[in-house]
């Protein structure tokens, strides 16, 4: 096949969307994108028409004359003016292609900031190198998660007046265990959701970093708010050395998890995926193992579903060829299940390279845009992409199955949960039904 040296329709996302999506999980973020307002307009346009939610997401602003002589007193007029304007409990601020390629330090910006407002210095302020030439949202959303963890884990935030009402009284009293997870950009609000509850059930108390199910899970606000309502709470920062242990999701979340373990020496563990019987077998016994506590007889009725269904469909889904292009997380999460029940991927199109070298799927995983779909995919009876694979399964007469982001043809993607026994049986039911 001819190599072409252009993306014709490119399927991945900006890694500064990525690191905007984490810090949607933390509850009373200002959102800082350091950068220009176009850029900013764009990521908000992306995320507001997958969720369905405004987007609280502010930008330095940066016209020709600060890109070309440099942004560092813009960011600094930044997070001083959202600061004063907005009272966030913390400010979370990722550079652009713009400001990585001129070569601006933030962190040498924030602590001039500092010194010039002593009223500032105990405001929490987390720096992410995201610029669009790392990879993709995947990558900028990794880059973030380590970041918030780097910048804060551990603190103590109590003293401060603005954090939520948490007394170090309660904090301490309580007795259920803590158990952190950090899930990756792969996984949906409602996913979240379920991650929660099922850890829940097993008698863990859940510090979800981020946690977009409370954030942008869809429910109703009165009115918009400049930053972040609903997510990971500050103070649950300084709980996470106290976790039983640490739970990431998704390869791209293993670097996070390590730095936790090293850093507190708490035992981590990491989960490629949570769709599929065998990945889901392997999370629910770690738990069971790690809580001593027996597996929940709802869990048990749900595999037993699960089972059925593949008995019921087994010849179906054993002749199900598929072609996908995801996120490289949420790709070997989807495709693992699918050859689980004997259905042949055709086609494995990764947005970035991150992870793809070391996630193992019968067909190789490349990195390619939406238009190498289209031209690998003509023998396979379904595509799954995101909404903007619209065009290639258009062309091929295909059906397509959305996932990733962004979806924005179908409504409730957002709540829609493909981890678990129950949440892996919606998944095959919804690849079946695609291709009815």
């Amino acid at each position: 096949m001819k190599h072409r040296h252009y993306e014709g329709n490119p399927q991945k996302n900006s890694p500064a969307l990525g690191a905007t999506l984490a810090y949607l999980g933390i509850n009373g973020l200002l959102a800082l994108l350091h950068g220009s307002q176009g850029c900013s307009s764009f990521i908000r346009l992306q995320l507001n028409r997958h969720f369905k939610e405004s987007i609280p997401l502010n930008s330095t602003a940066l016209l020709e004359d600060s890109v070309i002589f440099g942004g560092w007193e813009h960011l600094k007029k930044g997070i001083a003016v959202a600061a004063d304007k907005y009272k966030p409990q913390i400010i979370g601020v990722m550079s652009s292609g713009l400001t990585e390629t001129y070569g601006d330090d933030m962190a040498s910006a924030l602590t001039s900031l500092r010194l010039e407002r002593p009223d500032l210095k105990e405001l929490p302020v987390v720096l992410a190198g995201t610029p669009d030439y790392i990879g993709s949202m995947q990558d900028g959303y990794q880059r973030t998660v380590e970041a918030l963890v780097a910048t804060l884990a551990g603190h103590d935030f109590q003293n401060r007046e603005s954090l939520n009402p948490v007394s170090a009284t309660k904090i301490d009293s309580e007795e259920v265990p803590y158990l952190t997870l950090l899930p990756g950009c792969h996984l949906t609000p409602a996913d979240v959701d379920e991650l929660k509850e099922i850890v829940g059930d097993f008698g863990f108390r859940p510090i979800t970093l981020p946690d977009l199910s409370v954030s942008l899970d869809g429910h109703a606000e009165l009115e918009a708010a400049p930053v972040v309502q609903g997510g990971t709470l500050l103070e649950d920062f300084q709980l996470l050395p106290r976790s039983k242990a640490c739970f990431s999701f998704g390869l791209s979340m293993e670097k996070a998890g390590e730095a936790l373990k090293e850093a507190y020496h708490i035992p981590h563990y990491n989960f490629p995926s949570l769709s599929g019987l065998t990945a889901t077998d392997t999370f629910i016994l770690t738990l069971a193992k790690l809580s001593g506590k027996a597996i929940p007889e709802k869990q048990f009725r749900q595999r037993s579903r699960l089972l059925d269904t593949l008995a019921d469909y087994h010849d179906q889904l054993g002749k199900l060829r598929v072609a996908i292009a995801l996120e490289s997380d949420l790709l070997y999460s989807l495709g693992s299940s699918l050859v689980e029940v004997g259905a042949e991927l055709t086609v494995a199109l990764a947005a970035s390279q991150a992870g793809t070298d070391r996630l193992s799927l019968p067909v190789p995983m490349a990195v390619g845009d939406l238009e190498t779909l289209e031209e690998r995919a003509d023998k396979t009876k379904l595509i799954i992409a995101n909404s903007n694979g619209r065009q290639a399964a258009g062309q091929l007469k295909l059906p397509h199955l959305r996932a990733g982001l962004p979806v924005f043809d179908r409504a409730g993607y957002p709540q829609t949960c493909w981890i678990g026994y129950e949440g892996t049986q919606r998944f095959l039911y919804a690849a079946l039904n695609a291709v009815s």
